[in-house]
């Protein structure tokens, strides 16, 4: 029986054969009536997303009265399913949302259209940094265009935490100190009704595994794809919140998180803090209910550095099937560079990459948008930026989605142990990285 190496590899041979034959047959890609040309677009998010970008889109027509955009999206897991069997089928969206992890099996693959095609054209890309626009680049194409920058943070509730009467941390804290406030917090909130628990487990959190290994000096992955770290990196960090499995578990269980679906404990007000991505404080306060979410960055490293960095938020990419890419490419450049779009969008898909974007955006005082853009402005000022994002190889995708979908759905419910959990990731591993 093929391992899921090979059946990556080989979906990759299934998908090149179907963009071939579709090409030969002109395509559907969109549907033609009299001179207007019709564009599918799809993103995952939440309704919040797609709200905005609804709303973009809408201005988009307005300016570009020839082209209708079909829009579409999803929830993360359930949008890469449907992203894999649009490709088999020859029939990936015009314009679509692309993420880091995902790119090289996509772009290797031949799945995505070169926009290089289109640059100094219809498609602008002459005010993001290069080494940011190097980032959507496979097989020496421009395949994707990034949307913008995050960086990793903790969101905190200060109106829960005065509530349960604790003290976070300052910027400055440890590993050790963010245990100590997790523990705290859950012990305060045992007798609030429904009960609040000082934290997730963050060592379920694969971008937490990320930082950690790189606050070790660890590169987790190499360019041929390899790992560069061992069972026992992993061991070690999955055992560092072991003082809060046990005796009592005092992190927020697996079964209420979910409960509570498609909201989070932090959402729901259950959880004082949350690890996340900075440009999802807009949609978790919307959730939360909350004008009062903040930010900070996670613990520090042994060093007492932080060794934070910028990552492309996401992207936009065109199928390499798309009947009609010029136009895709348009709506690409509209959705990275145009102000009015700028204004609608905000923060939600990151720091704008496009600098002229990021220059006439106008936020409000006090706003969300606000406090993203004020957090990676003092993460650059007090120097917490010093590395640059990790490699993501072919699989990294499918390697996150067993660490934190498969198998951390088990551990969460204390269906396996630390060994358990480590050696079946590696195990797994193996068959989902692809290597050269």
């Amino acid at each position: 029986m093929p391992n899921r190496k090979t059946a990556l590899r080989g979906l990759a041979v299934a998908l090149a054969g179907a963009l071939t034959l579709t090409a030969c047959g002109g395509g559907d890609g969109g549907s033609d009536d009299g001179g207007k040309v019709t564009l599918r677009f799809t993103w995952w998010g939440t309704e919040g997303r797609a709200d905005r970008y609804q709303a973009a889109v809408d201005l988009f027509e307005e300016q570009n009265p020839d082209i209708t955009v079909q829009t579409s999206f999803a929830e993360f897991n359930d949008y890469w399913t449907q992203r894999s069997t649009d490709g088999t089928s020859g029939e990936l969206p015009d314009v679509m949302q692309m993420d880091l992890s995902r790119l090289l099996e996509y772009g290797n693959g031949g799945l995505l259209y070169d926009l290089g095609e289109f640059e100094g054209g219809v498609l602008d890309t002459s005010t993001i940094e290069e080494e940011l626009l190097a980032s959507g680049r496979a097989n020496e194409q421009l395949v994707a265009v990034p949307t913008g920058t995050n960086a990793f943070a903790l969101f905190y509730n200060p109106d829960l935490i005065e509530e349960l009467g604790v003290e976070l941390p300052d910027w400055d804290y440890t590993w050790e100190e963010y245990r100590e406030f997790i523990q705290a917090a859950s012990e305060a909130g045992a007798g609030l009704e429904p009960r609040v628990y000082g934290g997730n487990d963050y060592t379920m959190v694969w971008w937490m595994f990320m930082l950690h290994l790189i606050q070790q000096g660890i590169e987790p992955f190499a360019e041929n794809g390899e790992m560069n770290f061992t069972e026992d990196d992993m061991r070690e960090f999955v055992a560092s919140a072991d003082p809060l499995r046990q005796p009592e578990n005092v992190t927020f269980p697996a079964s209420r998180t979910e409960q509570l679906l498609p909201k989070s404990g932090f959402t729901s007000g259950e959880v004082p803090v949350e690890l996340n991505w900075d440009n999802m404080l807009s949609q978790a306060s919307q959730d939360a209910g909350s004008d009062n979410l903040q930010l900070m960055p996670p613990p520090s490293g042994p060093d007492g550095e932080k060794h934070l960095f910028f990552k492309p938020t996401m992207q936009l990419a065109v199928g390499a099937n798309s009947a009609h890419p010029e136009e895709a490419a348009m709506l690409i450049d509209f959705l990275i560079n145009s102000p009015e779009a700028g204004e609608i969008i905000g923060t939600e898909l990151g720091i704008p990459a496009s600098q002229e974007r990021l220059d006439s955006l106008q936020v409000a005082p006090g706003s969300t948008d606000e406090r993203v853009i004020e957090y990676e402005q003092r993460l650059r000022d007090e120097g917490h930026v010093t590395e640059s994002a990790p490699f993501h190889p072919e699989g990294f995708g499918a390697v996150e989605q067993e660490y934190v979908q498969v198998l951390g759905n088990e551990f969460g419910y204390g269906r396996m142990s630390v060994d358990d959990f480590v050696e079946r990731w590696f195990s797994e591993a193996g068959n989902l990285l692809i290597t050269s």
